[in-house]
């Protein structure tokens, strides 16, 4: 009899260890791989017709086309926005947003880049928008999709110059994209700002900041990491942008804020010191938190893009 509780009580312990492993696995899935954009499609419009300098009314004084972009390696198509300057130019930039994002968060930035002489391709990401995909895989698959973006552009403009500027995971996206442009050379450079160098250590800094009592990162981590395996059919190592661009030829610009607990300035080092060539730059920012440079530096933060594309961008 005793021996029967021993098991009984063993199983149900086992039992509970599953169950709480699947819940934390979820759990950390939900917050990453499997989280939404946190504005619903359908309340896009309402919300930036009614949002601070007022994006979507400055949006008609320019000349732009809503497209979708096949990506076959992904299966779906990629949602767009083609604007282009009032400023006859042939010099193009495509903004790449982040994650829980969508590409009207950039109609700021897209202004900065229309008034200085370039047109600009904004488009959703995977799992944003009316672009296809079932969930966030960091950079892997968005390359492909990036890619196709860029191939777009190029046919429009095919002797013009063409950057990509990513933020946070966009900004991974990019880095990630710098790998397989070196066999059709869409775009001319990258800015990537507050990138991650692997996902392993963004999922880390992430369950880090739920400060949940009695939780081990590592065993959140791996969790997630097994549920992602599962779901999504990738895992975290098959994200590492810092080897992405160990045999880079592309120029590009690493900006970061030092106190950046989304994603580690760290990881812009470390990018930075695999890139082989010295057509780069990194830009540590005192104090400034995730994706905030633009927002404390304004002017500054787009005179050093301009001075790096000067200076480190071959001219077409």
């Amino acid at each position: 009899m005793k021996k029967k509780a021993i098991l009984i009580i063993s199983a149900l312990v086992i039992l509970t260890i599953l169950i709480g492993s699947y819940v934390v696995g979820y759990l950390v899935y939900d917050g990453s791989v499997g989280s939404h954009q946190k504005i619903k499609n359908e309340d896009i419009v309402e919300v930036f017709s009614h949002r601070k300098g007022k994006p979507l009314e400055k949006l008609e004084n320019y000349k732009y086309e809503d497209v979708f972009i096949n990506s076959p390696e992904n299966g779906y198509k990629v949602e767009g926005k083609f604007i282009k300057s009032n400023t006859p130019t042939d010099k193009n930039i495509i903004l790449v947003h982040g994650i829980e994002s969508n590409y009207y968060e950039y109609l700021e930035k897209a202004f900065e880049y229309l008034n200085h002489g370039y047109n600009i391709m904004l488009y959703n990401q995977r799992h944003t928008g009316h672009t296809g995909g079932d969930d966030y895989t960091f950079g892997l698959r968005e390359k492909y999709d990036l890619e196709n973006v860029a191939k777009f552009v190029k046919q429009k403009y095919p002797n013009g110059l063409l950057g990509a500027h990513g933020h946070s995971m966009g900004a991974a996206t990019v880095i990630m994209h710098s790998e397989i442009n070196e066999k059709n050379k869409y775009v001319d450079f990258y800015i990537a700002d507050s990138p991650y160098h692997e996902m392993s250590d963004a999922i880390r800094l992430g369950i880090e900041a739920e400060n949940i009592p009695l939780l081990p990162v590592s065993y959140a981590r791996a969790m997630g990491n097994l549920y992602t395996k599962v779901k999504s059919g990738f895992n975290y190592e098959d994200v590492k942008p810092y080897k992405a661009v160990k045999h880079i030829t592309t120029p590009m610009f690493l900006i970061h804020g030092t106190a950046d607990t989304v994603c580690a300035s760290k990881s812009s080092e470390i990018i930075y010191n695999n890139i082989p060539h010295n057509k780069k730059e990194l830009w540590l920012i005192d104090g400034v938190k995730h994706v905030k440079a633009y927002d404390v530096l304004g002017k500054e933060y787009f005179d050093r893009i301009y001075k790096f594309i000067d200076e480190k961008v071959e001219k077409k």
